[in-house]
């Protein structure tokens, strides 16, 4: 059997789902608009903006009804601004009435659009904690996206480094004299071997620019291998 906020989400299934498509649609114009450029609607976006709709609603049902509350009746319509809902709740042999109105605030972004919920209703004032668990969720997404946000990071570094050091570990020692030519750390070299012709100058210019451009990438990798690994578990654990 479900408890009374699991029924009432399962009332508010397709509005939710339909107002989660109108917000990721009105986004995807304001991006469009503002960069040129299409959005990349992922799963966690359509999620939080899910979520974020969901908290909104019990923020304003807690205040009024309990987690043992038993639903009696419930109708929704989609109302001009949002979702608004007339139902019935029965707590100790007693039914309630209540209804809400739905009022947009902030604008079609997934950091600042809400909905507001006004209920009315001669319920006393309660807590009855409807949307902490929803809460929780929010923030465990959030860490979600802070993390694989950083894993990325580290993967594209990573990456950069495997490729500096593969083109310059197989370059020969007339490559790298040329590579060396367009250096933004080592071109000053290249012009002053240039100007003297000094093959010991030279040759200690490489060797530096191999360690630069070859061993500091290496341990890099390394370190950057380690630290991929550590967040992939710890990003693991957390979903």
């Amino acid at each position: 059997m479900k408890n009374i906020k699991e029924e009432i989400l399962h009332q508010l299934e397709q509005p939710i789902n339909d107002l989660t498509a109108q917000i990721i649609q009105s986004e995807k114009e304001f991006h469009l608009k503002r960069t040129g450029k299409e959005l990349n609607i992922t799963p966690h976006f359509e999620k939080m903006i899910r979520l974020s709709l969901v908290i909104d609603l019990m923020k304003a049902l807690q205040n009024y009804i309990l987690p043992t509350d038993n639903l009696i009746s419930f109708n929704w319509y989609g109302g001009p601004k949002g979702i608004e809902i007339s139902a019935q709740i029965e707590r100790n042999g007693e039914i309630h009435t209540f209804m809400t109105e739905a009022i947009t605030a902030g604008g079609y972004n997934i950091q600042r659009f809400h909905y507001r919920y006004i209920v009315k209703s001669k319920m006393p004032r309660v807590f009855g904690d409807l949307a902490s668990e929803y809460v929780m969720e929010q923030k465990r997404l959030n860490k979600v996206e802070k993390m694989e946000t950083e894993l990325n990071g580290l993967k594209e570094r990573l990456e950069e480094k495997q490729n500096e050091f593969i083109t310059y570990s197989t370059m020969s020692f007339n490559e790298l004299v040329e590579a060396m030519k367009e250096d933004t750390m080592y071109g000053w070299r290249y012009k002053h071997w240039m100007g003297n012709g000094d093959v010991e100058f030279l040759e200690e210019s490489i060797k530096s620019m191999k360690d630069w451009h070859i061993e500091w990438p290496k341990r890099d990798i390394k370190n950057l291998t380690k630290q991929i690994g550590k967040l992939e578990v710890k990003l693991n654990n957390l979903k």
